[in-house]
């Protein structure tokens, strides 16, 4: 059997993410606006439990008592609450292109949230990229120009809940195996996301299942596959990568919404990115 470099593997497991949040993002953006995003979400936590619970009971690695750092655990399952919830709502609004071009900043609001909570160390270098990388998020808005949309302010949020997510992460991981963190996470997000999705229930047609089902497993395999890529590579050599989920996004709104982002959209996402991948880079480095 042909062993493939774990480099190479964390870079095709970025890859295979970027396809999944692409192809689950335009197919909500087909039929979303049926549903409530409470109601979408709940759904997806609840086939994520299903799907993990099987793969880390077979591991053996579960403690299926109350772990550990029990608020930590809660935490980062409510902070992945407000990322996917926020997530699903700016993909029934905004376009393909539009939405990931935001998600950009998702390590730029980790890199702040490291250094405010967690007092992870930065230099000046760092801390101008990531200035460039918030410029960069108002090229993409352009306020004063463009009305801000709702789907816009979504999708910022969604990036600081995910950010929210990674930095809790980082700290619980210090004593915790990611298979924990991981297990418990989905684990709680369920009954975090029941009470608005019963509050806001619309009953789904037979035809709308399929659909609603792949976007949930299609959501949950993007998750799995970016934890994978990153813990094959390092973040500096997979990061990159994320950058296809730009012109994926921006293929898909094309062959199926007839819309590409503009010129202000591709400047503004290329300086996020640049930043960014400074940043993580320098980061690395210095550990």
């Amino acid at each position: 059997m042909i062993k493939f470099p774990a480099s190479k593997m964390g870079a095709f497991y970025m890859l295979l993410s970027a396809l999944c949040y692409v192809a689950s993002a335009s197919i909500l953006r087909e039929f979303g606006d049926k549903y409530s995003s409470f109601q979408l979400t709940f759904i997806r936590s609840l086939i994520a439990a299903v799907i993990v619970f099987p793969i880390f009971f077979q591991q053996r690695k579960i403690c299926f008592f109350l772990p550990n750092r029990l608020i930590m655990h809660i935490a980062v399952a409510g902070f992945s609450y407000l990322g996917i919830l926020f997530w699903f709502k700016a993909a029934t609004i905004l376009p393909v292109g539009d939405l990931f071009a935001l998600q950009f900043t998702t390590p730029l609001f980790t890199i702040v949230f490291a250094i405010i909570f967690l007092r992870e160390k930065f230099d000046l270098p760092s801390c101008f990229a990531t200035l460039i990388g918030f410029f960069g998020v108002l090229i993409v808005l352009r306020p004063g120009i463009l009305a801000i949309s709702f789907g816009a302010i979504a999708a910022l949020f969604s990036s600081v809940g995910y950010a929210s997510v990674n930095t809790v992460i980082k700290s619980l991981s210090r004593n915790t195996s990611v298979t924990t963190i991981v297990f418990f996470g989905n684990l709680f997000l369920v009954p975090i996301a029941l009470p608005m999705a019963v509050y806001n229930w619309t009953s789904p047609s037979l035809n709308d299942w399929p659909a609603i089902i792949g976007v949930s497993c299609l959501s949950t395999l993007g998750y799995f596959s970016i934890t994978k890529g990153i813990s094959l590579a390092p973040a500096q050599l997979v990061q990159p990568v994320n950058f296809m989920r730009m012109p994926l996004a921006a293929l898909a709104g094309w062959i199926f919404f007839s819309e590409l982002p503009d010129f202000w959209t591709w400047i503004g996402t290329i300086v996020i990115f640049i930043s960014t991948t400074f940043a993580v880079r320098r980061g690395a480095a210095k550990h």
